[in-house]
């Protein structure tokens, strides 16, 4: 039998584990398995020591994001590996295929798939069951004497050519949430990759500017099951890049009113791509039920986003221009900034992208702003990436090492471990953002009433307006005593 865990990732707003999904989809019908959310349990050990005893368990696969999920993976593998020296341990998901290496040489990691799983899976499990050549298993990486062995990767497969998801497989009604956009919210994912090549993101090594999404059509057959079949209201689309086709949102959104679908929706695009987009564009997708649409801004300074190599045509005044579109269209925008990249001055940097976060507020106050510090990404070739290592930076060499406190927040990109930030960039960053969410309480903690926003804007009002942004005590506070949950992209 095949056990599917997929790790703790958050401490709220459980999501769909799509990518679980995905790999029982084409499985279905040919193995019996399971599949587990650390999400839903409070020790998953014994929950899952006790399913291989009683179920004959011998293959267990695990997909691993950075952060969170990572810090579970680890113990829980070992354990298991301890317990059940007989199973095969499979991993996969963000963290191993961009630290394939760290992960394969692990004693109780057996294999790692890189990137998408939907062919390397069960192609693997045949190769192990008929004693076939692993070299035909294309995206796997696996131990061969003293060194690692990494097959050549697979082209992607198109979603429209993978079967449905197995809902039937978990507990959906667990995963239904009340988010801003509706009362019973879920979550979805209609395509593979992205088009560009941003020098700090997890996928770029991943998918390599490559990006494939389902049709319209398949996935309007989806939303309108997840509607019908399951009471939802709301969708999130957490595709990378979900608007890199004009063409297919236009399709998709005469779907939906073709069909009479209502409910809202929120996906995650590029500054550039969506200024692209044409007035009717906009109407249309916002009749169709778009409320708000999550960017990657990453800053305001010109030399900054081509270091990051965002492309040519993101810069300060891209991000100024769409969220003034956004406003006129009535749709929310949520804008990350990733501060904190390799710089000869990294206080002025810093500075310079919290002054552009204030006139992008002025410009559209509903703007949501999401910060984040720059952690690095293992990819070869990027300018800002050797910038990194020659400063001297580099990833721990054990997945023990991982699991150091040190670096355990590490890919949350809120406390990196890189030389050039400091303490006090740190403290900057975040006294800042305290102030900025007390004078702008996000959209999203629809738990926070009416006179808390009054209260939290109040007591934030001369910080912001005076620029004193340092020890916001009576800000942090209120905060932890209204519970106020910050915008953010992730659960956790």
């Amino acid at each position: 039998m095949i056990l599917l865990f997929n790790p703790r990732s958050c401490r709220a707003k459980y999501r769909l584990p799509n990518s679980l999904l995905a790999l029982g989809s084409v499985i279905e019908g040919k193995y019996d398995y399971e599949i587990l959310d650390g999400n839903l349990a409070v020790d998953p050990l014994p929950v899952l020591s006790r399913i291989i005893s009683e179920r004959n368990v011998d293959i267990f696969g695990v997909t691993v994001m950075p952060g969170p999920q990572l810090q579970q993976a680890i113990p829980i593998s070992k354990k298991l590996k301890e317990q059940f020296p007989a199973i095969t341990i499979i991993w996969g998901g963000y963290f191993p295929s961009n630290h394939t290496e760290v992960c394969a040489r692990s004693p109780y990691v057996d294999y790692v798939i890189r990137g998408q799983g939907e062919e390397a899976f069960p192609n693997l499990l045949a190769s192990l069951l008929t004693g076939s050549p692993l070299s035909s298993v294309p995206n796997l990486s696996y131990k061969s004497g003293d060194g690692i062995i990494h097959n050549e990767s697979a082209p992607l497969l198109h979603p429209d050519d993978l079967p449905p998801l197995p809902y039937h497989k978990v507990d959906v009604e667990r995963y239904v949430g009340r988010t801003y956009l509706g009362s019973r919210t879920l979550s979805y994912h209609s395509s593979y990759g992205c088009p560009f090549e941003c020098s700090f993101c997890a996928i770029v090594p991943i998918y390599k500017a490559r990006w494939l999404g389902r049709s319209a059509g398949r996935m309007a057959d989806d939303v309108e099951k997840l509607l019908k079949d399951h009471g939802a209201n709301a969708i999130e689309f957490h595709d990378n890049n979900f608007f890199t086709s004009e063409k297919r949102l236009v399709e998709f959104s005469e779907e939906i009113l073709t069909r009479g679908l209502h409910f809202s929706w929120w996906g995650e695009g590029r500054p550039d791509t969506l200024l692209k987009y044409s007035d009717k564009t906009f109407q249309l997708m916002k009749r169709a039920g778009l409320k708000m649409i999550f960017m990657g801004a990453e800053s305001g300074d010109d030399t900054t986003l081509a270091a990051m190599n965002k492309g040519g045509t993101q810069n300060g005044k891209t991000i100024i221009d769409v969220v003034e579109k956004f406003r006129r269209h009535g749709i929310i925008p949520e804008c990350s900034f990733v501060l904190g990249t390799p710089s000869p001055d990294v206080t002025a940097s810093i500075e310079r992208d919290l002054r552009f976060i204030r006139a992008l507020k002025r410009r559209n106050p509903e703007t949501e702003i999401i910060i984040y510090v720059y952690s690095p990404i293992p990819l070869d070739g990027a300018s800002l990436f050797q910038q990194v290592t020659e400063s001297g930076f580099s990833y721990p060499e054990t997945l023990e090492e991982w699991t150091r406190p040190e670096w355990a927040s590490f890919d949350l990109r809120r406390n990196p471990m890189t030389p050039w930030i400091k303490p006090q960039h740190i403290r900057r960053v975040k006294s800042f953002e305290k102030v900025l969410n007390a004078v702008f309480p996000t959209n999203s903690d629809i738990k926070l009433r009416s006179y808390q926003r009054t209260l939290l804007k109040l007591a934030g009002k001369w910080r912001y307006a005076t620029q004193v942004y340092s020890y916001p005590f009576e800000i942090q506070l209120l905060q932890h005593a209204f519970r106020y949950r910050q915008p953010e992209i992730e659960g956790f």
